[in-house]
């Protein structure tokens, strides 16, 4: 048996539980060599005891080079993990295609971004690379919901040569391409980000409870969102994602009473990245019905003259997701809610189930300096000062009383209450992702 076959094997063989993984079509052959292994193995097998569908691409053949027979062996593959609804993890290590094959070598992209993208939003896909992923792969990888890289791999489209070596860097890419992780050990961060996802998108998440859903947890009454998020979600199990890109906004999934849910935390102001990221979150979570918990405390959009030509466009991108979302959603107001940051952040408006505030919450259309600015100059005299007014802007308008008397936010609530409060809720709304009940008919009176 040759090397190379080995080679693409041994990283599937460890990847699966022990004497687990099967390997498909394990004979096919390059159309332009027939002693060339295809580049790419096959298969499935179980991950800590769930059925998985994996590929693995092989750059001692021919450096993982793509042609048609490769793209066939992949989409076979994606059919089957498509028939029986469970996940695909696809090992990139691929420099481009089957120069000399032309356009069959450029009908494989083709094929496999199609097969791809067929499969967007009904079976979890993971992309991991850990050697190199360049030009069109880096398209198909990117279709994937999640990618993850090591500290080793290089991911690019444009060549490094022209462009700097720079640009192919993991750094690189989880600052400026939205890869999910960047892990030593990335088959361990696929089995650690699947814990969190189902089967397919009308299978259930895994559930496992291992903290108290009742535990009081510490904060102040105002909070940065992050802190928040830290203490209430169960111990141990915030997986956080794309760190690199928009710190301000924190994302990632975690258990709320053992059921996985997607968590965003928002501080600070929201910029275009920003925007794109909790977007994205959000939409991954609708496809497979995971809730999403957002904490908020922000200010509103961050204005600049670079995010100034698509701000709006991104502004308006999240508010399509956030409106057709069906996914379990509930906000909860841990310190300033602003102006956009209270739209954004988790509004009823834009579909989310229930919202609550803590009780030093500042909710308001404008910040205080710009509220006193704007309505109140003309009452600063040489008794009233500005920050006194601003405080007084706080104190009685800003108030979470305020919003909760229009019906905006549903409740205030104790600090040491939030996680037990929120749990209650995502468990008050597992069952909304499958719509309401259908009506038989109406019961007539007696």
């Amino acid at each position: 048996m040759k090397e190379t076959i080995l080679a693409g094997k041994a990283r599937l063989t460890a990847f699966f539980d022990a004497a687990t993984f099967v390997e498909l079509n394990a004979h096919m052959r390059r159309a332009s060599d027939i002693s060339e292994n295809e580049g790419v193995v096959c298969g499935y097998g179980a991950l800590d005891g769930r059925l998985v569908f994996a590929f693995a691409q092989d750059a001692s053949a021919m450096k993982g080079a793509l042609d048609g027979r490769h793209a066939e062996k992949i989409a076979a593959l994606y059919a089957k993990a498509l028939s029986v609804g469970a996940p695909v993890v696809g090992f990139f290590d691929c420099a481009g295609a089957v120069v000399f094959e032309g356009a069959a070598a450029l009908s494989g992209y083709g094929k496999l971004l199609a097969t791809v993208a067929s499969a967007s939003g009904v079976i979890p896909q993971i992309a991991v690379i850990d050697g190199v992923c360049a030009g069109t792969m880096a398209a198909v990888a990117a279709l994937f919901d999640f990618t993850v890289l090591s500290n080793e791999s290089k991911l690019y489209v444009g060549s490094p040569t022209q462009l700097g070596d720079a640009v192919a860097t993991a750094a690189y890419a989880a600052e400026k391409r939205g890869v999910a992780l960047v892990a030593d050990d990335t088959a361990q961060a696929v089995r650690t980000l699947l814990s969190y996802l189902p089967d397919h998108c009308a299978s259930g998440a895994p559930n496992t409870a291992l903290d108290d859903a009742n535990r009081a947890v510490a904060l102040a009454d105002y909070t940065d969102a992050a802190t928040a998020l830290n203490a209430v979600v169960d111990q141990g199990t915030l997986l956080a994602l794309y760190e690199g890109i928009a710190p301000n906004v924190k994302i990632g999934l975690a258990r709320m009473g053992g059921a996985p849910a997607a968590v965003l935390a928002i501080d600070g102001e929201l910029t275009v990245a920003a925007l794109s990221k909790m977007r994205n979150l959000v939409s991954f979570a609708d496809a497979f019905a995971l809730p999403v918990m957002s904490l908020v405390n922000c200010e509103g959009l961050a204005t600049s003259a670079e995010d100034e030509p698509r701000l709006a466009a991104a502004m308006a991108d999240l508010a399509l997701v956030l409106a057709k979302s069906t996914a379990p959603r509930v906000t909860a107001i841990v310190g300033a809610a602003i102006g956009a940051g209270f739209l954004f952040g988790g509004a009823k408006e834009l579909g989310a189930d229930l919202v609550l505030a803590l009780p030093g919450a500042e909710i308001a259309a404008l910040t205080a300096p710009a509220a006193v600015a704007f309505l109140w100059n003309d009452r600063i005299t040489g008794e009233i000062s500005r920050a006194d007014l601003e405080k007084e802007w706080t104190r009685t308008v800003a108030t979470p009383e305020n919003a909760a008397a229009t019906g905006a936010i549903d409740d205030i609530v104790a600090p040491a209450e939030l996680r037990a409060r929120l749990i209650a809720a995502l468990y008050m709304l597992e069952g909304k992702a499958n719509g309401a009940p259908v009506r038989r008919h109406a019961v007539r009176p007696m």
